[in-house]
């Protein structure tokens, strides 16, 4: 029993690792669009671009705990697609606000 626990919670950190890299370069890409004055409008897609790799992990790692948890795979693609919406939302809503008018 305390393997299990164990491997859940070494699961549940890959998973917020790879949260953490995905966050981490969604606000490096908002530093790297201001600098080349990427307009609101084209911000997530900018870094959608800049962190696919990231997207790619993240998407990766959720269903690598998911799938341990018994959760289909759609339900767990859907539950990540729908947590990097939020990231990339809440980016550009920062980067709208903080971008040279």
């Amino acid at each position: 029993m305390i393997d299990v626990v164990i491997a859940m919670m070494l699961q549940s950190a890959a998973a917020d690792g790879a949260r953490s890299a995905l966050r981490g370069c969604i606000k490096q890409a908002a530093m790297e669009a201001k600098t080349q004055k990427v307009a609101p409008a084209g911000f997530t897609a900018f870094a959608q671009q800049k962190c696919a790799a990231q997207e790619s992990s993240f998407k990766s790692a959720v269903w690598s705990f998911d799938s341990k948890n018994k959760v289909p795979r759609k339900q767990s693609e859907a539950d990540a697609g729908l947590q990097i919406e939020d990231f990339l939302a809440v980016a550009a809503d920062k980067y709208a606000a903080e971008a040279p008018k």
